[in-house]
C-alpha cells in the first residue's frame, strides 16, 4: 500500500526486496537443483526451468530495485511531504 501511494517508498521497497528474496530462495532455487519439495511436477528442473518459473519474481525484484534507487516520483506523497518540509530559498 505504501508503494502505491508513494509514502516511505524506499523503506517499503527494502522490506519487499527481503520478502521476494525469501520467496525466490525457498521456491525457485530448489527447481534449479532438481528438487521438487512439494512443488508440482515440472517438465524441466534446471536453469531454464527455474528462470521460467521465476519470471514474475525476477520482474518484481527488478522493479523494487528501481524504486529503491530512483524513489517514488513527483506525484507521490513523499514528494508532497518533502515540499512542505523543505525551506524555501
Amino acid at each position: 500500500m505504501l508503494i502505491l501511494v508513494g509514502l516511505l517508498t524506499r523503506i517499503a521497497a527494502v522490506l519487499l526486496l527481503i520478502d521476494i528474496n525469501v520467496a525466490i530462495l525457498s521456491t525457485k532455487i530448489p527447481i534449479l537443483f532438481g528438487h521438487s519439495y512439494g512443488l508440482p511436477r515440472l517438465a524441466h528442473y534446471n536453469l531454464w526451468g527455474m528462470l521460467h518459473e521465476a519470471r514474475t519474481d525476477l520482474s518484481m525484484w527488478l522493479g523494487l530495485l528501481f524504486l529503491l534507487i530512483v524513489g517514488a516520483g513527483p506525484w507521490s506523497l513523499d514528494a508532497k511531504y518533502s515540499e512542505r518540509t523543505r525551506p524555501h530559498q
